[in-house]
Parts: structure tokens; sequence; C-alpha cells
């Protein structure tokens, strides 16, 4: 009988494709990124370190005009504002404000994304345009027609209040009390924030599998349930981006605050960390004490937003993983 001999011809093997030659780094993209990253730089960091140089120094008035010689104070003035009362009373006032503030932002926000997937087309045109209409307005313009929409003796808004029983005068000053005034100014930023919100949360809601709503709705799932368990779960990632962008933008309110503040007596009562670094930086010509409040800012503002964004991407990379 014959034997079979086994292929021994190694040419007759499976040969592996030579190694492709190590790739060489290509330096052209970050050439290309190169200037806006030196524009970006010098644009921030200059302002950002004078600030911290000022900060560590006596800094007045007198030293503006160069009447009395800088002095060099170290650390003296972060020790007086962290020691401060205003500090801390300012800064639970800012936080309050934007928890409140940010919370009605999305929840309206949600609320209009979704009525704009039910109306008809030309209402959704119409809501969209009057919302970027709103959005393009700057708060600088605004803000005089809301001191006249709440006038106290010819404003709108008291006459129609007036009219329908909700006010017992015409003649009333929103921010004689802190609390009524606060909410003026948070439907003010609310109004002003929205456009983007429901915008952004409108292209998210069309984003989502109708297949997946309606296997839902065939197991039983009511709309609360719907949302719950398909809609919430893949908008997710853009709330998240949404809601840290609301944060930022609604601590660092600052005009709103200060073009109506004036209208009561007790302007104290609307003190945020913003209103108090400019306060003493061009009322109290204290720039020293401004710029070591303004410094403080931006660390507990980059501490919350690094902590927003690390949530995020966390977020994001395991919606990834599913």
């Amino acid at each position: 009988m014959a034997s079979i001999a086994p292929d021994s011809a190694p040419a007759q093997q499976l040969q592996r494709p030579p190694a492709a030659p190590p790739r060489r780094r290509s330096f052209a993209p970050y050439l290309m990124v190169a200037p806006l990253i030196v524009v970006l730089g010098l644009v921030l960091m200059i302002p950002l370190v004078r600030l911290i140089i000022v900060s560590l120094q006596d800094y007045g008035l007198d030293q503006i005009l160069g009447g009395r010689p800088t002095e060099w104070v170290g650390l003296a003035n972060y020790t007086e504002v962290l020691g401060s009362a205003q500090f801390w009373s300012s800064l639970w006032i800012t936080v309050q404000f934007v928890a409140v503030a940010v919370t009605i932002t999305l929840v309206l926000g949600l609320l209009l994304a979704h009525l704009l997937l039910k109306v008809s087309p030309w209402v959704r045109v119409t809501m969209l345009l009057s919302m970027i209409l709103v959005w393009a307005m700057p708060p600088i313009i605004a803000m005089p027609i809301w001191r006249w929409l709440i006038d106290q003796r010819f404003g709108v808004l008291n006459y129609a209040l007036n009219k329908i029983g909700v006010l017992p005068t015409r003649s009333f000053n929103w921010f004689a009390e802190p609390l009524t005034g606060w909410m003026v100014i948070t439907a003010i930023v609310v109004w002003g924030a929205l456009p983007f919100v429901v915008i952004s949360l409108h292209a998210a809601l069309t984003a989502v599998s109708n297949d997946h709503i309606e296997a839902a709705r065939l197991d039983g799932a009511g709309a609360f349930k719907v949302f719950t368990a398909v809609t919430f779960p893949a908008i997710k990632p853009t709330l998240m981006i949404i809601a840290t962008l609301s944060i930022i933008w609604d601590y660092r309110v600052f005009a709103q605050i200060w073009l109506l503040r004036d209208i009561g007596a007790n302007k104290d009562s609307y003190y945020t960390i913003g209103i108090w670094s400019y306060v003493e930086s061009f009322s109290n010509k204290n720039f020293g004490l401004g710029a070591a409040i303004a410094l403080i800012s931006v660390v507990l503002l980059g501490a919350m937003s690094a902590l927003a964004v690390r949530h995020v991407l966390r977020s994001v990379t395991e919606d990834g993983k599913r």
C-alpha cells in the first residue's frame, strides 16, 4: 500500500505578509491648529496671568493713577475673601440661583421640545424662528424691554396681573422683596436660555428610534414609561451636555442681575459672586480684592465644569459599550 507523505515543503504553507513599515508621525495637523492655539493662548492666558498678579497686590485707584507704588500682599486678598461672610453669602445665593434656573430651563426645554414633535410643520417653524430671534437678542438690549414690562407705574405685566386679580394694585415693585426679584431675574434668564435648550433637545428627540417607542407601547408601556425606558436613555448624553453648559452660563450671569437690582432698595440681596467681584473692583476701586474674588470664582467654576464633563464622558462611554 502506498503511503501519502505529509506536506513537508515550507513553500506550501501559508506565509504571513511582510510587516508594514512603521508610519512616520505627521506634524501637519498640529501645524494647522497651531495658530488657533497660539491666538487662544494669548487671548486667554495674558489676561489670566495679569489677573493673578493683581490678586497678589494691594492694587487700587492710587496705583492706577500712579500716586502710590504697588505693594505685594501675597495671599492676603484670598484670605480676606475666604474669611468674609459676604463671600459665603454670595456663593450660597449663586448656587441657589443656578440650581433653580437650570432645573426650570431643562424641564421647560424638555416639554417644549416634545411639543415641537406634536405640532404641525408651520407651527414648528414659527416656534423655532421665534426662539432663534430670542436667542440672538443680547441681554443688554432685552433688559430695557423687561424693565418696561415690570415697571411699577406703567408696567404691562402689573396691569395685566391686576386686571385678572393676581395683584391687588398696579403699583407693585417686584424688587422690593428678594424673592419676587429673583423670580423675575430667573424668568428672564430662563427665557434667554430656552431657545438653545429646546432646539438641541428637539434635535435629540428626532433621532430617537420610532421602532423602539412603538415596541414599548405594544408591551403596554405608558407615556411616562416610554420616556424613562426609551427616550431618556437615548437623549441622556445630549441632556448632560446641555445641563453642563447651562450651569456654566447661569453661573456667569451678570447683565440681567446688574441692570435690574437697582429697582429695589436692598441691593445686597442680589449679590452673586460675579456681582460682588464687580462691585469690589469698579465701585470700591479695590482691584486686588476683586481679582481674588474673580479667580476663586474661576476655580470653583472650573471644578464644577470638570466634574460635569467627566460625568458626561463616562455616561457617553457607558452608552457606547452597551
